[in-house]
């Protein structure tokens, strides 16, 4: 499984923002460049995750939080993934590629989508919990879908060749990206309702609507979302898993860990150390074919099929 695993969702740039470090140079946190390659993580998404109660404001912590990520590259440490040529490059040096957690830096102005299209962004999931001039969140009481702007937004998304991401997603918001994506649609990091009964979770219909898009939803390992009971384990990960390929079959279910964006973690998947142990884990119980989709594979054939051509980009 070496050099293989692919990550749709990590929140260490926004932990660094508000903690200091870098991100090959960290002094607490579960995910690093050094622990990454170690680990054999071909590609780690980074979500740019601004609080509601920025002190710098939205749009200046995306900013700062794409520069930490550019630090990086420029360093050596990781390699830009901006388009379908760059996944075959991936090698020795993770790939990183990044994602807009909640629309917040884009503002009002659709035009802002490009603008950070131009600094690396693939990925948009347009809320948080809250509500947003894009759409509600899951938090949001009698929450409603998306705005007009939000509409505009995704249309928008759709020409670029950016990916909607529809974790954190309230469900009317849900249905309307379904009905108005000219492509496949993912949730970066989502577990199954039917296993675990939590808000943030999807219903077996929301997993086929990915599944029947081509997206893939990737399992997140915050122990609340995975059970309900006090300590969570790489079990429970698995029960996920089997879960989301019964109801979505293979090719559609994939990774987004949540790392440094939950406190806890399950006892034996600390960190992104532990993920070739997850691999371990995986095999035993599926096979090697079904483990290595789940770790990456699902995730690749989405980017494959879904990221721009360097000389042949959608825009326009």
């Amino acid at each position: 499984m070496a050099a293989s695993i692919i990550d749709f969702h990590c929140d260490t740039l926004s932990l660094l923002l508000r903690q200091g470090g870098t991100l090959f140079r960290r002094p607490q946190g579960q995910v690093d460049t050094k622990r990454m390659r170690q680990a054999g993580v071909a590609l780690q998404v980074f979500a740019m995750f601004s609080h509601p109660n920025s002190v710098n404001g939205h749009l200046a912590d995306a900013l700062l939080m794409a520069e930490l990520f550019w630090q990086a590259v420029d360093a050596g440490y990781i390699v830009p993934v901006l388009w379908r040529e760059d996944l075959s490059a991936l090698n020795q040096t993770p790939g990183g590629l990044l994602s807009i957690e909640g629309g917040e830096p884009l503002g009002t102005d659709v035009r802002m989508l490009e603008a950070f299209y131009r600094i690396g962004v693939r990925v948009v999931g347009l809320t948080w919990n809250g509500g947003n001039a894009l759409a509600d969140g899951v938090e949001v009481h009698a929450a409603g879908g998306l705005t007009p702007l939000g509409k505009e937004f995704v249309a928008e998304m759709n020409r670029l060749g950016m990916l909607v991401d529809v974790s954190h997603l309230a469900e009317l918001g849900f249905w309307q990206v379904a009905e108005l994506c000219r492509g496949p649609f993912i949730a970066s990091h989502s577990n199954c309702r039917a296993v675990c009964p939590h808000a943030r979770n999807l219903s077996d219909d929301q997993l086929r609507a990915i599944a029947a898009s081509g997206g893939v939803v990737g399992i997140n390992l915050y122990p609340r979302f995975l059970t309900q009971n006090v300590v969570a384990t790489s079990a429970d990960v698995i029960r996920h898993a089997e879960h989301m390929l019964s109801v979505m079959g293979r090719g559609h279910v994939g990774l987004g860990s949540d790392f440094d964006g939950i406190g806890i973690t399950p006892s034996d998947l600390p960190d992104v150390g532990a993920l070739p142990y997850l691999a371990e884990q995986l095999t035993r119980y599926f096979g090697a074919e079904i483990a290595w989709e789940i770790m990456g594979g699902a995730f690749m054939r989405l980017l494959q099929e879904s990221l721009p051509l360097r000389h042949g980009s959608k825009r326009g």
